[in-house]
């Protein structure tokens, strides 16, 4: 609920604003999308839909006429679309306008350099490995990254990481561990990176503060509204911890490795209801938690239930989901009420506050 609203809202319920007068505040106070910001939504989604398309028209151009293009050719194509990009992005710099497509124009050149070492190594024949593209793109594109300040190119660059980590680790063979460890150490490795990231992205990104409270009122009682960008590491980050603590479960690993392995998920778990349940309330965050909770303890109830595909085990297992489920929804909607009952409350505070 946007600040508009609840002002609107508020203003209701105190008699202040009439009720026939709510619908020409709400317009100017824009809580309806306008025509204006319509326009400026279709405006931006087709400018970087379109910027996007362009740069994969390259690669795909290429691609289909491989055959009837020479090697000079495909180098000098990509080659001189990544100099005009470069280009456009430096004028444009000068001129300090359009600062989202500056940004395009580095996420433009971000791809082309991926493309451009893709067609190095298929045109020479150069027999690295595959993790070294996927390692070469995000090192070459730091210096894009740092300066664009787009989190479309983070992004980006966090993929490029999270694609060269496992397919290093599958071809490094490490003495101190055997075949099954060196799963687990591939996926604890995704699992920590994508934490880390997710707190650096909490601690980089401004957060838009939806409520504005009192400074009596307490910090864990205010709801902070996430950049889209923060919820998709976070869903990257508890997809990897969750699989992180299910591994162990389909091959004969020690008591110990399966220990450690959920004491990471339960940190992992802690961190997030903290996080995001004392300290600020969020609930598509505390949604990934649940859902983590509920596979995690699906999985391993399976394979208490499930050793001789009992008929029993399933129902206990259809049952346990359900009950799950339930409890899950019931405490976010009193989160949600909790959350919205402080923000109705802090027009109140704010006003005793100033008095």
């Amino acid at each position: 609920m946007t600040q508009p609203r609840r002002t609107i809202e508020y203003l209701l319920q105190q008699g202040t604003l009439p009720l026939e007068h709510a619908n020409v505040a709400a317009t100017h106070l824009e809580v309806f999308p306008t025509k204006r910001s319509w326009l400026t939504f279709f405006d931006k989604a087709l400018l970087i839909i379109g910027v996007v398309a362009l740069a994969l028209s390259l690669v795909f151009f290429i691609a289909y006429n491989w055959l009837n293009m020479g090697k000079m050719g495909k180098f000098a194509l990509v080659e001189g679309a990544l100099v005009i990009t470069i280009a456009l992005y430096v004028a444009l710099s000068f001129r300090k306008r359009f600062k989202l497509i500056r940004q395009l124009l580095l996420l433009v050149a971000s791809i082309i350099t991926g493309s451009l070492l893709a067609l190095f190594g298929q045109v020479y024949q150069t027999g690295a490995d595959t993790w070294q593209l996927f390692f070469g793109w995000a090192v070459l594109i730091i210096p894009w990254v740092v300066i664009a300040r787009f989190p479309a190119l983070w992004l980006l660059w966090l993929g490029l990481v999270n694609a060269s980590l496992p397919l290093y680790l599958d071809v490094v063979d490490f003495a101190f561990a055997s075949y099954l460890y060196q799963g687990i150490l591939q996926m604890g490795l995704l699992a920590v990176v994508n934490f880390v990231a997710l707190n650096l992205w909490l601690l980089c990104l401004k957060n838009i503060h939806i409520s504005q409270t009192s400074l009596s009122k307490p910090a864990s009682q205010s709801k902070v509204d996430l950049h889209w960008s923060t919820y998709v590491v976070g869903l990257v980050s508890a997809f990897f911890i969750t699989c992180l603590s299910i591994i162990t479960i389909f091959d004969e690993i020690d008591v110990l490795a399966s220990s450690i392995t959920l004491l990471l998920w339960v940190g992992w778990c802690g961190f997030m209801l903290w996080r995001f349940c004392k300290k600020s309330i969020n609930l598509l965050m505390l949604t990934y938690l649940c859902g983590s909770v509920i596979t995690v303890v699906m999985f391993w109830a399976s394979k208490l239930l499930l050793n001789d595909f009992e008929t029993a085990g399933f129902l206990v297992l259809a049952l346990l989901l359900i009950g799950m489920s339930s409890t899950a929804v019931v405490w976010l909607r009193k989160i949600a009420r909790i959350d919205t009952a402080n923000i109705e409350s802090s027009p109140n505070e704010q006003e005793n506050t100033y008095e």
